[in-house]
């Protein structure tokens, strides 16, 4: 594997003729210049100056920069899979200028000295990097952790990444997380009805002999979540859903004035069971991929506004533990660095451009209290450029992460980020 990505000091860089896709601009929908000086772009418009890097914008699009609300690296404890480093490299050549991390570590994320740790090994890099720190201890869904203690120390919310709560401690969470306006994040899971299993049951798994994680094992738990939510006048967040009925029931819940909020994951808007006859391990995903009717439903809840956000959920797996038989794998596919590609190829006739960006920059940082990037001069420069034309092809030489588990490895893809800028850094991949 090659490391693509050079961050720089920005000095003074011009987009030539690129289309703004930024729903929150004036610009949106316009094909024009934009020049950025230190970091700030200083003007929009038809522009003859020079400049010290000169970006061509044909066949592109500028978005603000792209922010995941569920990623995971592996540090501490499983830098083997990913590391700080490579995550923030594999996010920047995503398009990524934010990410959330996830606590569910070995060793777990759960103190304010484990925060910092993070947040040093990422300050000052092209990526903002933002952890969420451990609910509950060692993600066991019991007992509290030192919450209010790391969100001092900068944990920008509270998770237990792939493992459910109980229902008195997500609702001791959600009462204790109030007094200083944290955000819960719930895996909704109800284990005595999953039973360890890690396949949707349906007639496409039928006949494959895997053991069946049902639909009613996640939207039960969300029917239950939202009302200990609604008891204690909370904010929840739900990661990843996946059911038909849970999309109805968040729907429901947010027209009730319910302060719910929720995401999907990219390839569950792409992919159904129907793909798991190939026995790829790499399509062993927590949740497991559903059927065709929850496929739509995912996707009708994005454009209506349901489901708030698109997320990776790339989770790397190195290869002497995912490459083995399917019932022994650990769940997990690395996708940061594949959700525009993803997008620009696969759901652009469904999910608008304006859509995308809302639910991949505005939409994760308004959830998170924190500043959105937005494209207009006079502002800070955060935004990404990708080439809708450009074809690449995802192997060894392209990934940027430590591991390789993805069924798209030696795939021809269709769309690519060519340029990013945060922090006053800026990453040019234009060829």
């Amino acid at each position: 594997m090659e490391k693509q990505t050079t961050d720089s000091k920005s000095g003074t860089i011009l987009i030539k003729q690129v289309t703004i896709a930024d729903p929150g601009s004036d610009y949106n929908n316009r094909t024009t210049d934009i020049f950025i000086s230190n970091g700030i772009i200083s003007e929009i418009g038809t522009i003859t100056q020079s400049a010290d890097t000169i970006i061509d914008g044909k066949n592109c699009i500028a978005t603000p920069g792209l922010f995941d609300l569920r990623s995971r690296h592996g540090e501490p404890g499983q830098e083997q899979n990913e590391d700080v480093e490579s995550i923030i490299n594999t996010a920047a050549i995503g398009g990524f200028t934010g990410i959330a991390t996830l606590p569910d570590t070995h060793p777990t994320v759960q103190s304010r000295a484990q925060i910092e740790f993070l947040l040093r090994k990422a300050e000052n890099k092209i990526v903002s990097v933002y952890p969420l720190g451990a609910t509950t201890l060692d993600c066991g869904g019991k007992e509290l952790s030192e919450i209010y203690d790391m969100f001092q120390g900068g944990a920008i919310g509270f998770s237990n990444g792939d493992y459910p709560y109980n229902s008195g401690a997500l609702q001791r969470a959600l009462l204790y997380s109030k007094n200083f306006k944290g955000l819960i994040f719930s895996h909704a899971e109800d284990k005595n009805l999953s039973n360890d299993g890690y396949v949707n049951e349906s007639n496409n798994t039928a006949s494959l002999g895997l053991k069946h994680f049902a639909a009613h094992a996640e939207y039960t738990a969300v029917a239950r979540e939202i009302e200990i939510a609604r008891y204690t006048n909370s904010r929840l967040h739900f990661s990843h859903i996946s059911a038909v009925q849970s999309v109805d029931l968040i729907r429901k819940a947010k027209s009730e004035g319910l302060k719910i909020s929720c995401d999907v994951s990219i390839l569950h808007l792409i992919l159904t069971d129907n793909a798991l006859e190939t026995f790829d391990a790499n399509l062993k995903l927590m949740p497991p991929l559903r059927g065709e009717e929850d496929r739509k439903s995912l996707i009708n809840g994005i454009n209506d506004g349901t489901i708030d956000c698109i997320v990776s959920d790339h989770n790397p797996q190195s290869p002497e533990h995912k490459v083995v038989e399917f019932n022994y794998s650990p769940f997990g596919a690395i996708t940061l660095q594949l959700v525009f590609s993803l997008y620009n190829q696969f759901l652009s006739n469904y999910i608008s451009l304006d859509t995308f960006v809302k639910t991949t920059s505005q939409n994760p940082r308004t959830i998170l209290n924190l500043p959105l990037s937005k494209i207009e001069e006079k502002t800070k420069a955060n935004l990404s450029v990708f080439d809708t034309h450009q074809e690449w092809e995802f192997n060894s030489i392209t990934n940027q992460s430590l591991s390789s588990n993805s069924h798209l490895m030696g795939t021809k893809l269709k769309g690519k980020c060519v340029f990013i800028i945060n922090n006053h850094l800026s990453t040019n991949l234009k060829s």
